[in-house]
């Protein structure tokens, strides 16, 4: 018995041993885990830090949008509005009266010179032009039979006074003939002129007169467009000078011309001079009425610095550029030279190569950090995550 309870004080002593070293190592691996997630926390926290801190530096630069400045041709002109017209243009207008029995083209077509337009009824003129030639071989018939008689018998069988007479009524009679021959070819009404038909006046079926407007025909070859200079400018006028026009219907292409005519005189109540501008256009474009810009050149500097012309800052009534200077936005004053729609040369302040501000600009101070950005990307961006947003 005796020995039975030792056994059992010797295994009680063992599973308490056993107990005791279990429970000490799994406390010093749980605090040895815990020490690891907090070192792990701490570095996330540290990094999360740090990249919080560069996101909030690069949000401190502002964004902007640069264009280059570099090196071209510009050129100053006088700027002045008017309408296209066609050198030649031509009203047609019948040379006999009738009714017209019918019409051949129609507006927008394209005529040549001399083709028919119209034809009007001439049953009638075609009969006084039959009776003409009857007359006509009548009084052939007739002076052939006296100078006949002429030849044979001479001045003792004809007189001379008749044989006058027979040859002045062979040339009336040749005239009429020939008037109402005449008279019917105008009923066939044709074209003066090679060119396009801008308008159709008149219906089939119409009696017109010799006042009645039929067709309007233009050579759309041949476009110019009149201005009126003023006085303090003819001086920079002469012919042949470049010139350009532009339309409203085509913003984007200016069509070559050139001073044609300068008028010898001054209107005194207005104090402007016609100025004759000739268009090339060859495709067709521009069409007649049509409201255009017209453009005279009146110098051209070659190789000089242009800067686009949103990057100016007008500021105490003087002119100012950002120019991007690694991350700083540099202010410079700049001196303008010629300028045109979309830009201007710059005499000082810039220089071929520098980046300008172009857009953004207007909140910007002197030296103040910027990141450049595109404004396609930008948007590209932004398109791309609306689309994520409306997806999910």
């Amino acid at each position: 018995m005796k020995t039975i309870r030792m056994k059992l004080c010797y295994i009680g002593l063992i599973t308490l041993w056993v107990w005791i070293i279990t429970g000490c190592g799994g406390t010093g691996t749980a605090e040895q885990n815990d020490d690891n997630t907090i070192a792990d926390s701490t570095a996330q926290n540290d990094s999360s830090s740090v990249e919080n801190d560069t996101t909030e530096a690069n949000l401190d630069y502002i964004p902007v949008e640069v264009a280059e400045v570099h090196a071209g041709e510009i050129a100053s002109y006088l700027l002045l509005s008017s309408t296209v017209e066609t050198e030649n243009i031509v009203d047609v207008y019948p040379l006999v009266g009738g009714i017209i029995e019918k019409i051949f083209v129609e507006e927008g077509m394209y005529v040549k010179e001399g083709q028919i337009l119209l034809q009007l009824e001439d049953d009638e003129i075609a009969l006084n032009e039959a009776q003409a030639q009857v007359d006509l071989e009548q009084q052939e018939a007739a002076y052939a039979r006296l100078e006949k008689m002429y030849e044979l018998y001479g001045k003792q069988m004809v007189a001379d006074e008749d044989f006058e007479r027979a040859t002045f009524s062979l040339k009336q009679a040749k005239v009429t003939r020939d008037r109402a021959k005449l008279t019917r070819e105008r009923t066939t009404i044709r074209s003066p002129i090679s060119g396009v038909i801008a308008a159709r006046l008149v219906y089939t079926g119409n009696l017109v007169g010799l006042n009645t407007k039929l067709f309007v025909i233009t050579d759309p070859t041949e476009k110019i467009c009149r201005v009126w200079v003023p006085e303090r400018d003819l001086p920079l006028m002469k012919v042949g000078q470049k010139a350009f026009v532009s339309s409203e219907i085509s913003l984007n292409e200016r069509f070559p011309g050139w001073i044609k005519r300068i008028s010898p005189v001054v209107d005194p109540a207005t104090g402007t001079c016609k100025v004759t501008i000739g268009i090339r256009d060859g495709k067709n474009r521009l069409r007649n009425g049509m409201f255009v810009r017209s453009e005279i050149i009146i110098d051209v500097h070659k190789n000089t610095v242009l800067v686009p012309k949103n990057a100016l800052v007008y500021e105490n009534d003087r002119e100012w550029v950002y120019m991007v200077k690694d991350t700083l936005a540099v202010k410079r004053q700049v001196e303008i030279g010629f300028a045109n729609g979309n830009r201007f040369e710059a005499l000082s302040g810039v220089d071929i190569g520098d980046q300008v501000v172009v857009v953004g600009q207007s909140t910007l101070k002197d030296s103040i950090g910027v990141r450049i950005v595109s404004l396609d990307s930008a948007l590209t961006v932004a398109l791309a995550g609306e689309q994520t947003e409306d997806e999910k």
